[in-house]
């Protein structure tokens, strides 16, 4: 076997029939490709020029010869995929109340916010706003439950559910609303 550097990423490697038998190496008639042993083969090949070849791809031609064959290695960095990770939303947090004494209790007591709520199959669900504060969310449990839901839910019970409830507080509505 002879190895010789042609250029910077070039190789080529001539194969007798010796060297082809020991690197388990055979030419398909058809398709004209080496078919196994070629990892060996490129390992020994890197071993001998001083080519590192994690992340490289090669392309490599093989020519049939009278005494074996003769093998043109091309070396090519393989570029990196990039990785991207999507980011997906928190699933947002709505209040299903325990009853509607505590989502009475719950209007009195709050401030006015960004929320609402809603008679969605017979609860009261309370929707907090883009701008819902921490503190108004931690609240929420004396009144009701927490659950995570995604925005399909949202979605969901804005479409069909009864708004009660829309963010204001009692001292602001008029004698005839109450």
């Amino acid at each position: 076997m002879t190895v010789e550097m042609i250029g910077e990423k070039t190789i080529v490697v001539s194969l007798c029939e010796g060297d082809m038998r020991r690197y388990s190496l055979t030419l398909d008639d058809s398709a004209d490709r080496i078919r196994s042993g070629l990892k060996d083969l490129l390992c020994r090949v890197g071993e001998i020029c001083g080519l590192d070849h994690r992340g490289k791809s090669y392309l490599i031609e093989a020519l049939p010869c009278k005494s074996g064959c003769l093998l043109i290695i091309s070396v090519h960095t393989v570029k990196r995929r990039r990785k991207f990770r999507i980011k997906r939303r928190q699933a947002r947090e709505l209040c299903a109340f325990f009853d509607a004494d505590a989502m009475l209790d719950f209007w009195r007591s709050c401030p006015q916010g960004s929320y609402t709520v809603y008679d969605y199959e017979g609860r009261y669900l309370l929707l907090p706003g883009g701008s819902a504060k921490a503190d108004m969310m931690a609240r929420l449990s004396e009144y009701g439950e927490l659950y995570p839901v995604s925005e399909a839910t949202f979605a969901r019970i804005r479409e069909h559910g009864t708004i009660l409830l829309n963010g204001c507080h009692p001292k602001t509505l008029s004698r005839e609303a109450m």
